[in-house]
């Protein structure tokens, strides 16, 4: 696919400002082709160098620019934002750019690589970011890429006045949200506060990307000789797993399709063992967080009587399976035995109603004003419950106001309001739901701007999502994540983020490091339950065998029916990660899938090692047995969170 040049990919991510996109595009040529420049400022990950790509972060701090309606002045002040190609950018626009960073090092190769495409109005020192640059403000403007508790006050009279700074402040370590604070005089500012889900962090864990092209059956060979065989899913080696994983904070687990019964029942005895072995706290799937919340309350005793279905929508089959059953099941015994202690919860932004809807509930029961307050901010989008794709639409073809911004006053509501609520985990479920509704909205508009930006937005709710649990349940926490592969595998070390994609598995990498551990699952052939297009019933279907020049096809040609394959460092051979860091082709199948277009459709190049620390193999698989469930107006309170009657 031919890239996109830089100025139509700002363009596409809201950028109008005249003077950055000029400033962006006459950015000299050779400053891209430095080799003194890292890979992750401006690389096409998808095997070539580019200068037609650019990295995600940087349209990040394009719109953060935006924000702050930069013009041409006299001085702006940048905080931690540890981007050259900014700095060059600005350079452009203000007389003088100064920056604040934290490493020596980063700023001397910073002025040498600004030195040799003639910028001097760039300046850079080491020093406490929160303490800003005294000594060369008042700035017009100030940007802050590095996050703060609350924006210092010795950062806000570094301000002229009239003037406005930026910068992504947590309410705690689990909610990133970006502010606007503009000087009004001496003494007085005003503070403006965006939920903005882009903010991605510089990438520090560069993935390995291989050219030299190996002999294939040497490749399989040691494929085979690394691997570790099983006869069945009851008989995995997991002793070993779970000496890899050792002290892992996440463990992320795979699947290569939504409808495959081998990958939920691998995925659910490891968690067993998780839980059973390793004293892991709670799962977290790629589910609605209100469905999921109805799972939660069943396994943990604790039923809750609702007036809609949990996974009453489409893809019912995708967590309604006897799979899913009977982990639900073994969970439920599991907890009466153990105090109840492990949780069950959604990841995903989908189920706006059911989230607005138990928001209000929650708020009718301990704070009758605010409830009021709710309906009144959630009045706008309401009307939309039944479609919201179609509301985001309306809105991004200007046929219909933006609801955003009541929908966002409704979550500082609930944070402003903290303290005079109850602190339980009712309160806690509620904000969640709030933040479902921010985001949710947002999805459905960023659905008409193309799929990278409604991709990263749906993948940052659900990292944050991960991170508020772990915040909930304390510092000792540990969770495991349920969600295919495409979001649990890095996407550095894919052509994912060559499109501008990050995802839960990127994001899991950068903040926790070897604390995550990541599996992903693959097969040959064999059937799935998917449908052919979404909304459509589901069937089962055959899977094609995998094609040649993908990972599938050289781990079906091992012989060898089942296995695991440890990819990282650490516990890999050397030469198995050399072999494999070439990149291939890799299935990926959703709930929806197309043999006839397989290629196009479900295939996409990664780096195997990179993407994945562990690789779990079943040669040939089969599709999940839906279950059947009751009306969809039953009450829960009556039922099996999936509308069974009895189990």
């Amino acid at each position: 696919m031919k890239d996109i040049g830089i100025i139509e990919q700002l363009k596409d991510r809201g950028i109008s400002n005249k003077l950055l996109l000029e400033a962006f595009q006459n950015i000299p040529k050779a400053f891209f082709l430095s080799e003194t420049l890292p890979p992750y400022f401006y690389e096409n990950v998808a095997l070539k160098k580019s200068t037609e790509r650019a990295e995600p972060r940087v349209l990040v701090l394009a719109r953060m620019l935006e924000e702050l309606e930069v013009k041409e002045e006299e001085s702006i002040l940048i905080i931690g934002v540890d981007s050259v190609y900014i700095l060059a950018a600005l350079s452009k626009i203000y007389q003088n750019v100064y920056a604040v960073e934290t490493t020596q090092t980063y700023a001397n190769w910073a002025l040498d690589v600004l030195k040799a495409i003639d910028v001097t109005n760039v300046h850079i020192k080491t020093g406490k970011l929160e303490e800003g640059w005294k000594a060369k403000g008042p700035f017009n403007a100030i940007l802050s890429a590095s996050e703060f508790e609350d924006i210092p006050d010795a950062l806000k009279k570094q301000l002229k006045i009239g003037a406005k700074l930026l910068a992504p402040v947590g309410p705690d370590w689990a909610h990133v949200m970006l502010e606007i604070v503009e000087r009004v005089s001496e003494t007085e500012f005003i503070t403006k506060a965006l939920r903005d889900n882009y903010f991605i962090p510089k990438p520090t864990l560069i993935p390995d990307i291989g050219t030299e092209t190996f002999p294939e059956n040497d490749i399989i060979d040691e494929i085979g000789m690394s691997s570790i065989p099983f006869k069945t899913i009851k008989k995995f080696p997991i002793d070993g797993l779970l000496n890899r994983i050792g002290d892992a904070r996440v463990v992320l687990l795979g699947e290569a399709s939504h409808g495959t019964s081998e990958f939920y029942a691998a995925r659910q005895e490891i968690t067993k063992a998780l839980i059973e072995r390793k004293g892991f706290n709670f799962i977290c799937a790629e589910a609605d967080w209100s469905d999921a919340e109805q799972i939660n309350n069943y396994v943990r005793h604790d039923y809750k009587s609702q007036d809609w279905m949990p996974f009453a929508r489409f893809p019912e089959w995708m967590w309604k399976n006897k799979d899913v059953l009977h982990f639900v099941e073994w969970l439920k015994k599991y907890n009466s035995k153990h105090d109840n202690s492990i949780g069950f919860y959604g990841l995903d932004l989908y189920g706006l109603e059911n989230s607005i809807d138990l928001v209000i509930k929650y708020l009718e029961e301990v704070n009758p004003d605010l409830a009021t307050l709710a309906k009144l901010r959630y009045s706008c989008i309401m009307p939309f419950m039944s479609s919201p794709a179609l509301y985001g639409k309306l809105v991004t073809t200007d046929k219909l106001k933006s609801c955003e911004a009541e929908i966002l006053k409704m979550l500082f509501d609930l944070l402003k309001n903290k303290n005079k609520l109850d602190h339980s985990k009712a309160y806690f479920y509620a904000y969640q739901n709030a933040s479902v509704v921010v985001d949710a909205e947002r999805y459905y508009k960023a659905m008409y701007y193309g799929s990278a930006e409604s991709w990263n937005l749906r993948d940052f709710h659900m990292f944050y999502t991960l991170k508020s649990l772990l915040s909930y349940f304390g510092e000792d926490s540990k969770a495991i994540v349920w969600a295919h592969n495409s979001h649990i595998g890095n996407a550095l070390a894919t052509e994912m983020y060559a499109r501008g994609e990050i995802n839960i598995g990127h994001l899991c990498k950068e903040h926790f490091g070897d604390k995550s551990y990541h599996i992903g699952f693959g097969t040959h052939t064999g059937t799935v339950a998917a449908s052919n297009n979404w909304g459509e019933p589901m069937e089962v279907m055959t899977v094609k065998e995998s094609l040649e020049n993908s990972y599938e096809n050289l781990c079906h040609r091992t012989n060898v029916s089942n296995f695991t394959l440890p990819l990282r460092e650490n516990h890999s051979e050397k030469k198995l990660r050399e072999f494999l860091s070439t990149p291939r082709l890799e299935r990926a199948i959703g709930v929806v899938y197309r043999p006839e277009t397989e290629r196009m459709s479900h295939y996409f190049k990664t780096v195997l090692p990179s993407q994945f620390d562990e690789y779990i193999w079943f040669n040939k698989t089969k599709a999940v047995t839906p279950i059947a469930t009751q009306t969809a107006t039953a009450k829960l309170l009556d039922l099996h969170p999936f509308g069974l009657l009895d189990t």
